[in-house]
């Protein structure tokens, strides 16, 4: 099997690359681990806790394919397009994650597979996109941050920084990955049907029940962009929570709340938030042993730009 398609295919589980290759492997019984697998890979998805790993295991980017598939199958024998569609965004976050480590050609090879009008660039120190303007309109329809008037047009292209662009890309995945879904259930085997049962009553479940040590509330900011406050947010509550609360090394805290201040610049992409204030925040937070900012605090210091409230 060709490592570099393989690859490619679990860092982007909707190309055709990941499609052949699940073919490839042949056809084969229902097995009990991998529809436990997907019911798992389901509700990582729905609480939050999908991310990509890279690694260098063929097996384990040949069973996250595998995973997949099931996730999608049990999925549509549920018939709630409700948790289709966070299912959906949840693993076009993790593609986007994977996405934003890339070189240019993959970056390319991404757009293709997605069929976006777009050209890829260099840009100062940087990478750029530059997407056909009518192209834009589709996929920026009701998202906050990329009103025209913000934008940098010329000969009929919108030109957006690599961070901004992938969080365009990152609709269009998700859009890409709701296709064919649900699957009719004359198509699914009378076992993933069955199995299906116990899959909302153990997500309503885990919803309820947040992995042990975590706030529950700083969870649901990592997953809701703000268009203020974001300085003192890292500094006084994203960095001690994933240093210290959940234990995270400096990169993997810094490398998270970076994807997140990407996601805030959707809302507002105004601000001065660098990587490098991140990873400081992040290491002194983690010699400091630094907690985050109780609940009544937060309020007072975010309360304006999210409701907390609904988020404990």
């Amino acid at each position: 099997m060709d490592q570099k398609s393989l690859d490619f295919a679990y860092k982007y589980p909707f190309s055709d690359e990941a499609k052949a290759l699940i073919s490839d492997m042949g056809e084969s019984k229902l097995e009990y681990r991998y529809l436990e697998a997907g019911k798992k890979h389901i509700n990582d998805a729905l609480n939050s806790h999908l991310q990509y790993l890279a690694t260098g295991l063929t097996s384990a980017k040949t069973d996250y394919l595998v995973t997949y598939l099931y996730s999608r199958m049990l999925l549509s024998a549920t018939k709630n397009r409700q948790l289709i569609s966070q299912y959906c965004a949840a693993e076009a976050a993790r593609s986007s994650e994977a996405l934003s480590s890339s070189d240019i050609t993959e970056i390319e090879a991404v757009v293709k597979e997605l069929g976006i009008p777009m050209n890829v660039q260099p840009f100062s120190k940087e990478l750029s996109l530059s997407i056909r303007f009518d192209a834009f309109l589709e996929l920026s329809r009701d998202a906050k941050g990329f009103e025209l008037s913000n934008q940098k047009l010329g000969n009929g292209f919108i030109s957006l920084e690599m961070g901004r662009a992938i969080a365009l890309l990152e609709k269009a995945i998700c859009s890409k990955m709701s296709k064919g879904l649900p699957i009719s259930a004359d198509q699914l085997p009378k076992e993933v049907l069955e199995y299906a049962k116990g899959i909302r009553p153990a997500v309503d479940a885990e919803q309820k029940s947040p992995r042990s040590g975590a706030s529950s509330w700083i969870e649901k900011l990592l997953v809701t962009p703000i268009p203020d406050v974001r300085h003192r947010t890292v500094n006084m509550i994203l960095a001690p929570y994933l240093v210290t609360s959940r234990g995270m090394s400096v990169e993997q805290a810094t490398k998270a709340i970076t994807a997140y201040i990407e996601k805030c610049k959707t809302i507002n992409p105004n601000t001065k938030v660098t990587e490098r204030y991140i990873e400081y925040q992040c290491a002194y937070a983690k010699k400091r042993g630094l907690k985050p900012l109780s609940f009544d605090r937060a309020k007072d210091l975010l309360g304006d730009v999210l409701d907390l409230e609904n988020a404990k």
